[in-house]
């Protein structure tokens, strides 16, 4: 260093020191500065009245280019605001007291970077009695600093992961120990000595751990996998494989012990060859999740298997789709029948308590290997082994139902349960799990429209049947789409006078040139979602050919039209039924919504009801359909307003009986008549079925005796021409009238003259 190097050129800013002290010379500065350079250490003089120089170092800790002029005021605002009063104090004491320091403080550089300084200081008096000054270097510990931080953090977490290790070895719930290479205990842990009654005394250090597990075998710590009564080749197997699993890589087992409890084992080998190996309980665990699974499987109002598992035992069924198989049975698919009507007339605790005792019947039917199951609601199912001809599976399900029908007490009532059987064979050609159910339930329900309480086996015959209906299924839907549906209008007369009282609006649909029957396709629809859409386009179309008659100036009545439940449920029903009658200008008065007892009898009663009294307040007529022939009649007809009842054509019929002779139907037209409603029987095909309802007081009938169902295109003209025929009769009778009226008019002159 020479003089040129203190800031200004002007020479070095302190004289040399006398006396005891050696003076601070330029050539020793100069000599100095490139050893505290190389070991990273800067320097630094002070003399009071404000001179500071630093050395090249001094200035590279700061951040400070080489013409940097620092004064002591700058230098402190290097430093921490924290650390400011630290380095005053200490500068002002050393030039009061002449005291040194030795500190660590943190500066902050112009770029930002905070970095961790030494700076060190003390007086140096001069010779010629001027102001003391101050000499010191300066160190950047930066480095150091955060080396000591993280031997300091590695240490501690060192410590802690030791303390931890040891209080995990010591106080861990799971049972630990560790075998050397040879396979003898080196350490055991409280757990593991205690983990069951009597095994403290097996686990020694040192000890092989063959020679540990047939000990333990020998004590039956291992039941029920293995027992010491068990024959020795049995013992010797068993511990022969317990020591290949547990010297093999990533061992992990669960062991089912005495008392029912349950031990997870696993073990890991480290790079010194030590086996480490943990137990741990696991008893509530597995009791948990043997009672979850239990409760997944189960269902919990019958404590039936439910349908997931169901469908589980028929997926393990071997050769369920081949043609001969080493195991046959039967899947039986079966349901209450009028199961809603227990809910509405008992109540639902009732309709429960009728599952429940069906549930404990089945499981008094079953053997070991059979599987009962409830799919839901009312519907249950079983898989039955060992029935293969048809005598020994019609056997079975005759003592199915024999068990199921006996009566049983819901609450205060006694009930005798009625079912509908459903069974498909099993193997079948090409057909699995899903098409098995499907076979089932094709029985089912063909059991159910054959009339319920009754048994059906699945065959070729039915099987014919459900292709029909799928293939039906889908031209219907493709027939709906493409406007292809048209209505047939019945007429109905009124008995006082024969004249017309209105029309019933049905179904009609014409398939590949023939016209499929409306029993089979309205249900159909309702099967597969379409009823909706198909009441929709019947609606639509009768009411243009109502319409029409209408325009021709004809009187046709009202129009009645059978709405389902899928409709009174739909969101724009009411919607719908106001364009429709707009778009064809029939007012809302010529409309009669017919309803059936089964309608009402849906869950969602409430829904229904709200739009049936919307349908009346629009101006709409509602009527009964097939009344009589449910569960609720009376109640609703107390609960919703209707304005007519109709009676089925099958009461009808019974007119003509020998047994019957219209019993019911005097009752019911009575009953309508006792009500104030008006009372319609359908299906009247004979003069003395209509001389009987005349009799008895029946408002209008409807049948084959007097009008078969029409299109709308033949309607019009009927209905023309027998409103003619009506109007000549009048005129006659008229005529006939004022005819006798001016014969007796004559008569009285004469007899006057």
């Amino acid at each position: 260093m020479s003089e040129s190097s203190w800031p200004g050129g002007s020479g070095l800013p302190f004289p040399s020191l006398a006396g005891r002290e050696r003076p601070i010379s330029p050539r020793l500065l100069g000599a100095a500065e490139p050893f505290l350079q190389v070991a990273g250490i800067g320097a630094w003089v002070y003399r009071d009245g404000g001179e500071l120089w630093w050395s090249a170092e001094t200035r590279v800790i700061h951040g400070v280019p080489a013409d940097f002029r620092p004064d002591l005021a700058t230098a402190i605002e290097f430093y921490l605001p924290q650390h400011r009063a630290i380095i005053s104090d200490a500068v002002a004491e050393a030039m009061r007291s002449g005291t040194a320091w030795d500190l660590e403080l943190c500066i902050r550089r112009p770029d930002g970077q905070l970095r961790h300084v030494r700076a060190q200081g003390r007086p140096s008096a001069t010779s010629d009695g001027h102001a003391p000054t101050l000499i010191g270097t300066f160190e950047d510990i930066t480095a150091r600093q955060e080396a000591a931080a993280r031997a300091a953090r590695e240490l501690d977490l060192r410590t802690r992961t030791e303390t931890l290790l040891r209080d995990v070895i010591t106080g861990i719930p799971a049972a630990l120990s560790v075998y050397d290479s040879d396979e003898r205990l080196i350490l055991v842990n409280e757990s593991y000595r205690d983990i069951l009654p009597g095994n403290r005394q097996y686990m020694v250090k040192g000890e092989r751990l063959a020679d540990i597990i047939t000990r333990k075998v020998l004590a039956n710590h291992y039941v029920p996998e293995v027992r010491a009564d068990d024959p020795p080749d049995v013992r010797r197997a068993w511990v022969s494989d317990y020591l290949r699993r547990h010297r093999s890589k990533g061992y992990n087992r669960v062991f089912h012990l005495r008392d029912d409890k349950f031990m997870q084992a696993s073990t890991a080998t480290s790079e010194s060859g030590n086996i480490v190996s943990i137990r741990t309980d696991v008893t509530p665990l597995m009791r948990a999740e043997r009672e979850l699974r239990r409760r997944a499987e189960e269902d919990a109002l019958t404590r039936l298997a439910n349908r997931d598992v169901l469908m589980q035992r028929l997926e393990c069924l071997p050769d369920i789709s081949a043609t001969q198989g080493n195991s046959s049975g039967i899947l039986v698919v079966f349901d209450v029948d009028f199961f809603k009507a227990v809910n509405d007339s008992l109540g639902h605790a009732a309709g429960d308590m009728l599952l429940r005792l069906v549930g404990r019947r089945l499981q008094r039917c079953i053997r070991t290997g059979d599987t009962a199951a409830r799919l839901s609601g009312d519907e249950f199912a079983l898989i039955v082994h060992g029935l293969s001809t048809p005598e020994e599976i019609h056997a079975f399900a005759k003592r199915l139902l024999a068990r199921l029908r006996q009566p049983m007490r819901l609450g205060a009532s006694r009930y005798a349960p009625s079912f509908s059987v459903g069974i498909a064979p099993f193997p079948h050609l090409g057909c699995g799990p899903r098409e098995l159910l499907g076979n089932a339930d094709a029985a089912l329900l063909d059991a159910k429209r054959q009339g319920r309480g009754r048994h059906l086996l699945f065959g070729a015959e039915l099987a014919n049947r459900v292709a029909r209906r799928t293939r039906l299924a889908d031209a219907l839907r493709q027939a709906i789409a493409g406007r292809q549906l048209v209505a047939a209008l019945q007429p109905q007369q009124r008995l006082a006078d024969g004249s017309v009282m209105g029309f019933e609006a049905l179904a009609r649909w014409r398939h590949q040139g023939e016209w499929v029957p409306p029993a089979e396709f309205v249900s159909l629809a309702e099967d597969v979602g379409l009823a909706q859409l198909l009441g929709a386009q019947v609606m639509n179309a009768a009411l243009a050919g109502f319409a029409a008659m209408l325009a021709a100036g004809l009187e046709p009545g009202h129009l009645a039209v059978n709405v389902s439940t899928a409709q009174l449920l739909a969101d724009d029903f009411l919607d719908t039924v106001k364009r429709s009658l707009a778009r064809h200008g029939v007012p809302a008065s010529r409309l009669e919504i017919e309803v059936t007892e089964t309608v009402l009898l849906d869950r969602s009663i409430a829904r229904i009801g709200h739009t049936l009294e919307a349908l009346r307040a629009m101006g709409c007529t509602l009527a009964m359909d097939d009344f009589g022939t449910g569960y609720a009649s009376l109640s609703h007809l107390t609960t919703f307003t209707v304005d007519r009842i109709k009676i089925d054509r099958g009461f009808t019929r019974a007119i003509d009986s020998e047994g019957d002779r219209g019993l019911i139907a005097r009752t019911l037209i009575g009953l309508g008549r006792g009500l104030g409603l008006e009372v319609i029987a359908e299906g009247v095909e004979t003069t003395s079925q209509r001389r009987f309802l005349v009799v008895h007081g029946c408002t209008a009938v409807q049948g084959y005796l007097f009008a078969r169902p029409m299109l709308a295109e033949a309607a019009l003209p009927w209905l023309a021409q027998r409103q003619c025929l009506e109007q000549g009769q009048q005129q006659g009778q008229r005529q006939g009238q004022e005819q006798g009226l001016s014969g007796r008019r004559r008569l009285h002159g004469v007899l006057r003259g």
